[in-house]
């Protein structure tokens, strides 16, 4: 019950603290303006940092654990915390903010606070510097958005909380459940609308405490996957984020320390999505991370290396989708000149080298995946062997036949039932080699045949799956925004329309609804889009949801019955369009 009783109190006292600093802050003048390069729209509070750090600390003092570790990793958190105010007050430059958290990060380590996970210490002491200041900057930059910062913190801190609790080790628990219940209290008054603004100091202090948190709760891991699968799980927002804003702004020759729209969260936004559901995506991606690596203390290690693989792929077609958005100025953006050739073609290529490096994760899953399924998750040590040897032989297969089917050749954006057609085929093909190679250098001893005709099934789904990962992840945030429109006629002109007006971000246009004399089609849906009646109902269909435009799928339609439908629109004050032929014989 102590985490909960210190998760409340420090929740309490930064409810508490927060308006005092807002109304200090205003009193004060300690007001940011709105700037080009910035996401908020009026003038608002800062320092709000100053509020959760005197909640954890005093909720720590109080609540908190006694032992070294936690102490040392407190007292490195308050250096970052002061740092960050220092940066706030006076705008350090980039370079002294950096050396000032590396500092800081040499003496929590010192003080012992590292990875124990590598049997080489030389190793771990590197990796834990690098965890400790990126995460810190991770999180840093991570507050773009209101709430953002804040609603991840409480959501990974909370989950950590909880595993120390599963694992019996209160320590790291009291301490991320204070730090949860500091940023729970102030992200009542950071979320949109925000009356206030963490600042360096409290981001920096929110990212150094959770990168010590994960680093105690990944001491006590059984196997070396779990340990990367707890740090990892639990802060993926905030790795995704910054991995995507680096690979973005170095492929467009812009530098990363940068500022700019150019985040996940602003992605979002600028596909369709408010600033609040926006910031919730990612808050539930966070949770769902975090969900994750708390399940996975359960399950074997070849279990979580499949669902880490499935996840990995996940966030590299989500990845490739944000980075698809414009949101560079083409005019303003530099020309690149990469010194090296070969640089330069990776980048210009990127999307097909993340698609093979996806495919390779995903035949890897779907094999092991098939393994698993067939022996009920007990692979002995004959089996982990077979597994192991005949891996490499079946990705080499594998990956020639989608090479000899031209699979790599087609766009993510397009993805049809040819390409599900050509993906089978090959993945047919890439089969009967594996077969064909295990008969001729196995003779199948050891092997289960059940298990192929399973590793087939699972790869044609996890690779359809996830080429429709991109058509998915459009069709539910983009085209929210727009000029709402009819389509009337509900045949194959209406159904090229809709997907012209879908997938070309230069038509403003939001499709409502379909409408067609047809009796036979009322009531039917067309790409989620439905039949909401005849072209009689498009006044009472205009008033009901706002449509300022009809457009006119039907290439037959006679002169004559074009007027009436233009008329009647013309008198509920709606504009109407033809959609002429593409080709005109």
């Amino acid at each position: 019950m102590k985490p909960l009783f210190i998760f409340a109190l420090a929740l309490a006292l930064a409810a508490g603290v927060t308006p005092l600093m807002i109304l200090l802050a205003r009193r004060l003048g300690w007001v940011v303006q709105p700037r080009e390069d910035r996401w908020h729209r009026r003038p608002t509070a800062v320092f709000g940092g100053v509020a959760i750090y005197l909640a954890f600390a005093a909720a720590f003092l109080l609540l908190g654990p006694r032992d070294r570790l936690s102490l040392s990793l407190a007292g490195c958190a308050s250096a970052v915390f002061l740092l960050g105010l220092i940066d706030d007050v006076f705008d350090l430059k980039p370079q002294v903010k950096f050396l000032g958290q590396l500092l800081v990060a040499i003496v929590a380590v010192s003080l012992g606070l590292s990875f124990t996970f590598l049997p080489w210490p030389w190793l771990n002491v590197p990796l834990t510097l690098l965890w400790l200041v990126g995460v810190t900057n991770a999180v840093n930059i991570l507050d773009n958005m209101d709430g953002l910062s804040s609603g991840v913190t409480l959501v990974a801190a909370s989950v950590l909380a909880l595993i120390s609790l599963m694992r019996g080790s209160p320590e790291m628990g009291l301490t991320a459940a204070a730090l949860a219940g500091a940023a729970g209290g102030f992200l009542i008054y950071n979320f949109n609308p925000a009356r206030i603004f963490m600042g360096d100091c409290g981001s920096l202090f929110l990212g150094f405490t959770l990168a010590g948190c994960t680093i105690m709760g990944s001491g006590g891991a059984s196997h070396l996957t779990l340990a990367l699968l707890i740090p990892v799980g639990v802060l993926v927002v905030p790795i995704f984020d910054t991995t995507l804003v680096t690979f973005q702004r170095t492929s467009h020759g812009r530098s990363i320390a940068q500022g700019g729209r150019d985040h996940s969260s602003h992605r979002l936004v600028f596909l369709g999505l408010s600033e609040r559901k926006a910031v919730l995506v990612l808050i539930l991606i966070s949770l769902a991370g975090g969900l994750v690596s708390l399940w996975l203390q359960y399950v074997s290690t070849l279990v979580a290396a499949v669902v880490l693989a499935l996840a990995v792929v996940v966030f590299v077609f989500f990845g490739v989708f944000l980075g698809g958005v414009k949101v560079y100025d083409a005019k303003a953006q530099p020309a690149l000149r990469w010194k090296s050739p070969l640089l330069g073609r990776v980048v210009l290529h990127k999307k097909q080298i993340l698609q093979i490096l996806a495919d390779l994760l995903l035949f890897a899953a779907a094999y092991t995946a098939s393994w698993l399924l067939r022996f009920e998750g007990r692979l002995g040590r004959d089996l982990m062997t077979l597994l192991t040897h005949s891996l490499p032989w079946v990705l080499a297969a594998k990956m020639l036949a989608l090479g000899l089917f031209g699979v790599y050749r087609g766009d993510w954006r397009y993805v049809s039932v040819h390409a599900m057609v050509q993906l089978a085929k090959a993945l047919l093909l890439g089969s009967l080699l594996v077969v064909a190679g295990i008969a001729a250098f196995y003779r199948f001893e050891g092997f289960s045949r059940t298990a192929l005709i399973m590793d087939f099934v699972l790869s044609f789904m996890f690779l359809a799956g996830c080429r429709f990962l991109i058509r998915i992840f459009t069709e539910s945030v983009a085209h929210k925004k727009g000029v709402p429109v009819l389509i009337m006629g509900a045949g194959d002109g209406g159904e090229l329309l809709l997907r012209e007006l879908r997938n070309n971000p230069s038509l403003p246009y939001l499709p409502v609804g379909f409408v067609d004399d047809d009796p036979a089609k009322q009531g039917l849906t067309i790409h989620g889009i439905k039949v909401l009646g005849t072209r009689a109902d498009i006044p009472a269909l205009a008033a009901r949801h706002q449509v300022q435009r009809v457009f006119i799928a039907i290439l037959s339609m006679p002169g004559e019955r074009f007027a009436d439908v233009k008329a009647a629109c013309a008198a509920c004050g709606v504009e109407c369009s033809r959609i002429q032929p593409i080709i005109k014989l």
